[in-house]
């Protein structure tokens, strides 16, 4: 959407949960038309490159849909255009509706004195350039959902982007400006580096990705296996998630299971909350003497 509607957002978090059905709805309605259900999952951003707020939606749909009726599976394509004018009008929709309820106190709104002034504003924002990009597809299904995966999931800024402290305690981290197709860098003091990093928290119970069509909670329990049945494909097992040791092990090369002192196996009997790691270890010690004596 124009970044004039972005700050909307910002100082109205409660409308973030509305832009996922805005989104989904229209392919959802599209797929209707032609007698098909479809699959789509939704991510919410409200961060760029340079950690500035920017609200804007990652949606991925199936390239077709099952038959309720027949059971059978069928492609379907979305037009880059018209889905555009669908989101354009869906969320200009939604914010004329909510004029009542949103602040608009902030500076870029400040001309906004009556609910003329609101949707005259709005009207404005109709008119200008909507940026709905369709991603090509591709041929590599595993390193596509992979790549999906850390994308989604991703914090605002990963730690490989950040740099050491330089220039009294400031902090930099590098960007790629989509503008110019060049890494560039962007400093700050901390503090307003931890400001632009909170302010893309979620809400407490706030759900970042969200389901729709056959792959929503409700129905992917019955849909599923008919999708799986209609692609002629073999239903997959859930894999069984590591246990605690080997994710540390994984991700900082440490076995929580090994003994500090001997290296040997330990056996887990159960957990002291609050006991600082110098004590456990003067413990361990102490008990390793006893031992040997």
């Amino acid at each position: 959407m124009p970044d004039k509607l972005w700050e909307i957002f910002r100082y109205n978090r409660q409308l973030l949960g509305k832009l996922f059905n805005c989104a989904a709805q229209i392919l959802i309605s599209w797929a209707k038309a032609k007698g098909l259900e479809i699959g789509i999952f939704c991510a919410l951003h409200t961060y760029g490159r340079r950690l500035n707020w920017n609200t804007h939606i990652h949606l991925s749909v199936t390239r077709g849909g099952i038959c309720p009726k027949t059971g059978t599976w069928k492609p379907i394509f979305f037009k880059a255009k018209e889905t555009e004018a669908c989101w354009r009008y869906a969320i200009i929709t939604l914010l004329r509706e909510q004029y009542g309820e949103i602040d608009l106190s902030a500076e870029p709104y400040a001309h906004i004195r009556e609910e003329r002034d609101w949707h005259h504003f709005l009207d404005s924002q109709y008119q200008r350039y909507w940026k709905v990009h369709f991603a090509k597809k591709t041929d590599n299904i595993l390193q596509t959902v992979s790549y999906l995966g850390r994308y989604l999931k991703r914090p605002p800024v990963s730690a490989s982007r950040l740099r050491h402290y330089s220039k009294g305690g400031m902090l930099t981290f590098d960007y790629l400006n989509h503008r110019t197709g060049q890494i560039e860098s962007l400093t700050l003091p901390p503090a307003a580096l931890i400001e632009r990093l909170v302010e893309h928290i979620p809400d407490k119970g706030f759900k970042m990705i969200r389901y729709y069509g056959f792959l929503s909670n409700r129905h992917r329990g019955e849909m599923l296996p008919k999708v799986y049945k209609a692609l002629k494909m073999e239903e997959k097992k859930k894999p069984t998630l590591p246990g605690y040791a080997a994710m540390l092990k994984g991700y900082v090369n440490v076995d929580p299971y090994e003994c500090v002192l001997c290296q040997s196996r330990l056996i887990f009997n159960g957990y002291r909350a609050g006991t600082p790691l110098s004590e456990l270890t003067a413990s361990a010690l102490v008990q390793a003497s006893m031992m040997l004596a």
